[in-house]
């Protein structure tokens, strides 16, 4: 599928999209650092949360235990303004980073829209909310769709909007839990998730490392989105479990080398191991004198390394055979000694 103008699928490089969302802490000037820094890391897309207060939340609003100050105050401290939004736009796509964003209202999807954002997030929370759902569907732009708190019936919900509206879609395993602990990831739920819905899959990572999103681009991911910040000892409720620009690294690192280790699932031989074969492979052996005419008998026979004479797996369809001339003991028999 096409995302954004970056092709997703097998063969394809699996999308790394560190998630800045609200660790910018308000600063355009942060948010600039961190756009800087996951693209010195290998990041191929950059993702921040579209916040408006007021068409979002109600100031009653419950704090989650991971936040440090009121969820409103918080939420309205991070919000971004269009002006903020084409800035931080231009700075990612100056450097080669797609550039996207979760909105949380209506009102948000209308703001992406002035600012011609490519693509879009519904996160976890906005799922069972249908009208940022379908205002994200009514763009006709891909999506990904994370899963954190969901079951099978609203993400039934969210895909039948979204193929109703031709938005292409990525569906992200996901577990909100900050940070989660690796036995809630439940990395085979993508395999399910792709069966069910005939879809491409990845995974928005809450682990605070980086070896579940491994795996689950061995398993096929074709996304992976992990929170990122330039210091977990920063201010804010989503840096203790994100990924500091080293660990970034090591993730599009590791991702790559899976992706060239993965291959095809057709197993062939490599000619380029014929070498190898000769040096670590067995080769038919006479175990003892052998007189010129005489019938090979399975005594006659063993095998021994280099590989470079008869193979042993060819050991028993020489016995019967007659030898074309005498042999010493300990031969390394070639097709010229038997008849």
């Amino acid at each position: 599928m096409d995302f954004a103008g970056r092709a997703l699928g097998p063969g394809r490089p699996t999308l790394i999209v560190a998630e800045i969302g609200n660790n910018h802490d308000g600063s355009l000037g942060q948010a600039r650092a961190l756009i800087r820094a996951a693209e010195e890391a290998g990041a191929d897309a950059v993702k921040f949360q579209t916040h408006i207060a007021d068409a979002e939340m109600l100031p009653s609003t419950p704090t989650p235990p991971h936040f440090d100050e009121p969820r409103y105050e918080f939420t309205k401290r991070m919000e971004l303004s269009k002006d903020d939004h084409l800035a931080l736009k231009a700075a990612a796509e100056e450097l080669g980073l797609l550039f996207f964003s979760s909105p949380f209202s209506v009102a948000a999807v209308e703001l992406l829209e002035e600012v011609a954002a490519p693509a879009y997030k519904i996160a976890s929370g906005e799922v069972t909310t249908p009208p940022v759902v379908e205002a994200v569907a009514a763009t006709g732009k891909p999506v990904l769709v994370s899963t954190g708190m969901s079951g099978l019936e609203d993400i039934d919900a969210v895909v039948a909007t979204l193929r109703e509206s031709g938005s292409p879609f990525v569906i992200l395993q996901c577990t909100s839990k900050y940070p989660c602990p690796p036995e809630d990831v439940n990395l085979r739920a993508m395999e399910g998730l792709r069966e069910r819905f005939d879809a491409r899959v990845g995974l928005s990572d809450h682990t605070p490392d980086i070896y579940t999103s491994i795996a689950a681009i061995a398993l096929g991911a074709v996304v992976i989105e992990k929170h990122f910040t330039l210091s977990r000892r920063l201010y804010g409720p989503d840096h203790h479990a994100s990924l500091e620009p080293d660990d970034l690294r090591r993730l599009v690192d590791g991702a790559r080398q899976v992706e060239a280790a993965l291959g095809t699932t057709e197993k062939v031989r490599d000619p380029d191991l014929d070498p190898a074969r000769a040096t670590f492979e067995k080769s038919v052996v006479t175990t003892m004198a052998v007189s010129e005419g005489a019938v090979i008998e399975p005594s006659m026979l063993t095998t021994k390394r280099p590989g470079n004479g008869i193979p042993a797996v060819r050991l028993k369809e020489l016995v019967g055979r007659r030898t074309a001339r005498a042999l010493e003991a300990n031969h390394l028999l070639e097709e010229a000694d038997v008849v």
